[in-house]
């Protein structure tokens, strides 16, 4: 597609500029790109020696009009061009600006009327962007500074207050909608079978017990005794308390089903009718069938009887479940309540290994952020090469990394492995939209010394493309809350959300930050 585009040079050499434009297309053979080079004239009339002559007055002096594809190729020929003219020193060729084919017929001129040298009045030299979304952004930008600046600080504060909100708590079965086969049949499993997430505490007998019994059994050894000892655990006194901690756990709300090896003591005790002595624990153990034992006994006490397992399981359906309070209730239970040592047992199961990933989710995704955040500030002083500059940029991306994470923490959603992610895309466009609309900033104004004429023509140009970009990515993501998976759905709300917060950052707060902070010093060429 062709577009118009203004080529600026010293007045006087606009002729000279548009031949050589001409000629430097033919020879590198990329001629059929222009459509038009023309320098905008119309006719006067002037009275010399007492006679009036007519001649040519260039309506903008300075200005070449080129209609034309824009690629590498032309763009690098135009903008080499100075090196080919003889008088390089007094000659200055560089781009100004785009211009669209209907606001130079009904904003500046006709082109129909250039070439044939109407002399048609134009009222305003300077393009107007004003058709175009972005540029009415830019005017509130220059209305509402003040305003922008105090919601971006508000709504920073709001953020920081929300991430102080969030939480890793999450249960498995709230991944699905209620609707869903697999919510249905967990909650099933929950109600009909004791729960889905195992939870299991090792308990092993005291380092003082062990080497009582140690002593003991030597003791007997020396009588000459056929013996068969039994390690700690395995004894009517012991197997009492376990049975209470067995109770215990059954009779906390969170925790359905609980087995363990006083699950098959009971049943032998509610077949006789009354508590089991040693001896006849040892004789159950001698009786019962391998594969029995195996699934009664063996499986929750060790060979030496000096370990045994508690395996309960997690009701996950249960309204209300906090995972980490759960595991921490029990072990300060196990120690205050049942005299049991730090060091004595440990709870395992996938219920505190999805626990341990969960809560460590946070505490990564801080130091990661310092880490990625840290990166980009470098990256940043590189690129633009002014540390003042690349401060500035930082503040829009810090501002949509937290947005994110704040409306995360104040609508109670716990993260996860999916929604954690978030904040890292949001960094991701966020950066890529400060890259894009500094770098153009940095073009324009290089050319125009003017921040304000500078911003301008960043939001016309660059700033179109980030907004259609940024648009298609949100809707391109509101798609994924058609999904029955609820982190997909999150996943996809959040996501739209950081976009459109990245994408007001980089075309408000951004150019605001600029025009209060002036990088590169006060204005050269004055106001627009």
């Amino acid at each position: 597609m062709k577009n118009w585009y203004i080529v600026q040079s010293h007045s006087s050499f606009e002729n000279k500029v548009a031949g050589l434009i001409k000629e430097e297309a033919d020879k590198a053979k990329i001629s059929d790109k222009f459509e038009e080079i023309i320098v905008p004239t119309h006719d006067v009339t002037e009275v010399k020696r007492g006679k009036r002559v007519q001649r040519k007055k260039k309506y903008f002096p300075g200005y070449i009009l080129m209609k034309s594809e824009m690629d590498n190729d032309l763009y690098h020929l135009i903008k080499n061009l100075k090196k080919s003219l003889k008088y390089a020193n007094k000659i200055k060729v560089d781009f100004a600006i785009i211009v669209g084919e209907d606001e130079i017929k009904s904003r500046m001129f006709s082109v129909k009327n250039l070439k044939t040298g109407s002399q048609k009045k134009v009222k305003d030299t300077k393009v107007d962007y004003s058709s175009g979304f972005t540029t009415w952004i830019n005017s509130l930008v220059v209305r509402f500074k003040n305003v922008i600046l105090l919601t971006s600080l508000l709504g920073f504060v709001f953020a920081l207050v929300g991430i102080n909100k969030l939480s890793v708590e999450n249960k498995f079965i709230d991944y699905f909608k209620p609707t869903t086969e697999i919510y249905q049949g967990l909650s099933l499993i929950d109600k009909k079978l004791g729960g889905t997430a195992p939870l299991d505490i090792i308990i092993s007998a005291p380092e003082s017990d062990l080497e009582i019994n140690e002593e003991f059994e030597e003791d007997f050894d020396d009588f000459g005794i056929e013996t068969e000892e039994y390690g700690y655990w395995f004894n009517s006194q012991n197997l009492s308390y376990l049975e209470e901690i067995h109770d215990y756990l059954e009779g906390r709300p969170e925790i359905g089903k609980v087995l363990s090896v006083s699950s098959a003591i009971k049943l032998a005790e509610i077949a006789k009718g009354e508590t089991l002595d040693d001896l006849e624990l040892a004789l159950l153990r001698k009786v019962l069938p391998e594969d029995i034992n195996n699934q009664l006994l063996s499986s929750y006490i060790s060979e030496d009887d000096n370990q045994v397992r508690l395996s309960a399981r997690v009701i996950e359906s249960m309204d209300g479940l906090n995972r980490k309070n759960l595991i921490e209730e029990v072990k300060n239970d196990l120690i205050q309540n049942y005299d049991l040592s730090e060091e004595q047992f440990y709870l395992s199961g996938i219920s505190v290994i999805y626990n341990n990933l969960l809560q460590s989710l946070f505490q990564s995704l801080i130091g990661s952020l310092t880490i990625v955040f840290s990166a980009i500030f470098i990256m940043f002083i590189i690129l633009f090469r002014s540390f003042y500059m690349a401060l500035i940029a930082m503040i829009p991306n810090l501002l949509s990394a937290a947005s994110v994470l704040g409306i995360i923490g104040w609508s109670g959603i716990p993260l996860d492995i999916m929604t954690v992610t978030v904040a890292a895309i949001s960094i991701g466009i966020g950066v890529d939209n400060t890259i894009h609309y500094v770098h153009r900033f940095l073009k324009e104004y290089e050319l125009q010394k003017n921040y304000d004429l500078a911003i301008k023509n960043s939001h016309a140009t660059i700033g179109r493309a980030m907004f259609y970009t940024s648009l298609t990515i949100v809707l391109g993501f509101m798609i994924l809350v058609s999904s029955n998976f609820n982190p997909s759905v999150f996943f996809g709300i959040f996501t739209s959300f950081s976009m459109i917060v990245a994408i007001l950052a980089a075309l408000m707060l951004l150019p605001v930050l600029i025009r209060h902070l002036k990088p590169f010093g006060r204005n050269i060429n004055g106001s627009t």
